[in-house]
């Protein structure tokens, strides 16, 4: 029960939505949508007029919910503007803690830049990347819930010979036991106090005076 929470949990804060130009590279630009799983979110936008036949082979198999958002208007940059009204709603419903504009167009980085510098607080990431499988770097492996998922994460991501190395490492490290540092503090010596002679807790006794011979002596 606990683990389950936990896990819907950890989906809710790794839920990630993808805002893909159909126009710019989409057979690049859909790499790695098979790792994604079924809280992600794929809205892919593509020219007015078109049909997404080719670009929804490409999503075959893909677990998360993808949509198909034709350009309401023509033009070469109609889907560029559009992309990013979308983008701009998301984050201002606070709806994208984690939203990525898929395209190899730099001209979308002025505008996230702008909504970074304006609403940072609203989002933990939004970036342009030029495919999916580049925004999977970390988010994949959090999501693994069991050790084989996650050695599998590894693996995928690192390759068998290095991931098993980092699993193995890392398995070894949470099976020793954190050194507690415990702080003692000793106790302070007591400066040595040095006893008065004679003194037994009383009053020091005067010595008696040699009486002075004050007989005078007779002829």
């Amino acid at each position: 029960m606990e683990q389950a929470k936990f896990n819907e949990r950890k989906y809710f804060f790794m839920k990630m939505i993808f805002l893909v130009d159909g126009d710019n590279n989409i057979g690049t630009g859909l790499k790695g949508i098979e790792m994604l799983s079924e809280q992600d979110t794929v809205l892919i936008f593509y020219q007015k007029g078109l049909t997404p036949t080719k670009i929804q082979k490409l999503c075959t198999g893909a677990k998360a919910d993808v949509q198909y958002i034709e350009s309401v208007r023509d033009g070469k940059n109609s889907i560029d503007f559009q992309i990013i009204t979308e983008l701009g709603v998301l984050v201002g419903k606070q709806e994208a803690d984690f939203a990525y504009v898929i395209s190899q167009d730099k001209g979308y980085a002025a505008s996230i830049d702008a909504l970074r510098a304006r609403y940072a607080d609203a989002f933990q990431e939004v970036a342009l990347r030029p495919s999916i499988e580049e925004c999977l770097h970390l988010s994949f492996i959090l999501k693994a819930t069991s050790r084989q998922e996650l050695k599998h994460a590894l693996a995928k991501e690192y390759g068998g010979a290095q991931g098993g190395l980092l699993y193995s490492h890392l398995e070894q490290l949470f099976q020793v036991p954190e050194k507690s540092v415990t702080l003692t503090t000793e106790p302070v010596p007591k400066a040595a106090v040095r006893p008065r002679r004679g003194s037994r807790g009383g009053r020091r006794k005067k010595q008696p005076t040699p009486e002075k011979n004050t007989e005078v002596l007779s002829e």
